[in-house]
């Protein structure tokens, strides 16, 4: 069906070299909110909110019962959504610029260094 926005291949990133990073960088923004992809760059991802039961009266009992507290987890689909905006910034940029984000796990932490690094005029 013509039009059909469920293709997905329609939206092409461009690609950044190192100059006219805010021009970019709006093309980028608008290619993440159309895949609905544009908060975990902006917000990142977050961990699960685990309830915890304040239930104890500090006796031995109760402390011995304690289990320790799990650390945050993230959900699977926002582990999925930044794995896919990940790949579109890495998808984006030039060959030469990749081993700058190389190490970042985030797609929020892969943006900023490029942003640090290339909006608008550079300060030493």
């Amino acid at each position: 069906m013509a039009g059909s926005s469920s293709s997905g291949g329609d939206l092409r990133t461009p690609q950044f070299n190192g100059s006219n990073y805010d021009f970019w960088a709006l093309k980028m923004e608008t290619i993440l909110i159309a895949y609905d992809l544009w908060d975990v760059v902006e917000l990142g991802v977050r961990p699960q909110q685990i309830p915890e039961e304040e239930e104890g009266s500090g006796d031995e009992e109760s402390e011995a019962e304690q289990t320790p507290v799990e650390a945050p987890t993230i959900s699977r689909e926002d582990k999925i959504k930044n794995a896919k905006a990940l790949s579109l910034i890495q998808g984006a940029i030039a060959d030469e610029l990749f081993p700058r984000i190389r190490n970042e796990k985030t797609a929020k932490g892969a943006w900023e260094i490029l942003r640090r690094e290339f909006r608008g005029d550079k300060k030493a």
